[in-house]
């Protein structure tokens, strides 16, 4: 896939630092606001503050720049996107510290050696608990999207340095941030950015919830009563929120559970040739014969006998 470069302007870095001034946070927020757009940063506590930028300016309205700041939270609100329309994203890498990211419903924890997508045209917010560093490739939208990568759909997704795709990609934000000249970098990292979220694996919080929500499902499938009302109240969620979950799979909860209960048993129809199915219907939560023969024939194209029967073959 080939993307258009946005090239070095050769000009030398903006730098703002908050360094010797006598208000240091609003000095921030207006300094952000200055770099990139319309952006709301709120301080997490009344401790000293300490925040610096080192900017350079591509063409085509992209930058690069090394952030060091202490710690806050930096949203984009709707009104921010309402008083400054801004058509790109923000590529942010993290280099020291950590910070938590949501946007469009998702949240994800970026750790030291991730990088995250977020799309300056949608409110979202990031959290740093402590002092952090960041790199972050500022981008117009145009240029990912013209050449098929659909930002949605990476808005989220974290690659690590440990990602088998990711260790050229770091190495060359790496020697762009420790200043080797853009016009050398450049065009390399933008090819392995957009390899590198093109394989990138979503891994975020909800993910991670909807995972052992699952894990939890498959442990208790005997469980003729297991509901979305017993399961949320397990792990002091809504239901309103369960159902989320499984929808950002394309699932119901109902269709997630009576598909683990047929995979189930038909396993265990496999394994065992003496073993009435019937029972096996029963020790997995069906609690109607008939119910369980028209659900197994639907999802596998057979009976239950004749599946017995094709295995042992």
């Amino acid at each position: 896939m080939h993307l258009e470069q946005p090239q070095p302007t050769n000009l030398p870095p903006k730098v703002w630092s908050t360094t010797g001034r006598a208000k240091p946070f609003g000095y921030w927020q207006e300094t952000v606001s200055q770099a990139y757009t319309a952006l709301s940063p709120e301080p997490i506590d009344q401790g000293p503050f300490h925040g610096q930028i080192e900017l350079f300016e591509l063409a085509r309205d992209a930058s690069i720049s090394s952030i060091r700041a202490g710690a806050q939270v930096v949203r984009r609100t709707p009104q921010d996107i309402k008083l400054r329309t801004c058509e790109a994203v923000f590529v942010n890498f993290q280099r020291t510290g950590q910070s938590t990211i949501s946007q469009r419903g998702i949240e994800a924890k970026i750790d030291a050696g991730s990088l995250v997508l977020l799309d300056a045209t949608e409110p979202f917010a990031m959290r740093f608990d402590r002092e952090f560093e960041q790199a972050c490739l500022h981008l117009p939208k145009s240029a990912l999207e013209e050449n098929g990568i659909k930002v949605s759909d990476f808005v989220g997704r974290a690659i690590t340095r440990q990602s088998e795709f990711a260790a050229p990609l770091f190495s060359a934000i790496d020697s762009l941030t420790g200043g080797m000249p853009a016009q050398e970098v450049l065009p390399g990292l933008m090819q392995m950015l957009s390899f590198g979220l093109t394989n990138a694996r979503r891994n975020t919080v909800a993910d991670q919830h909807l995972a052992m929500v699952q894990g939890y499902i498959r442990q208790r499938l005997s469980d003729a009563g297991l509901s979305p009302g017993t399961t949320a109240g397990h792990f002091r969620i809504s239901t309103r929120h369960l159902h989320k979950l499984f929808a950002r799979d394309g699932l119901t909860f109902g269709r997630f559970l009576l598909d683990a209960r047929l995979l189930a048993c038909e396993r265990r129809i496999l394994a065992s040739r003496d073993e009435p199915i019937s029972d096996i219907a029963f020790a997995h939560g069906f609690q109607s014969p008939s119910h369980f023969s028209r659900a197994f024939r639907q999802k596998f194209g057979c009976s239950p006998n004749q599946l017995r029967k094709a295995g042992l073959a």
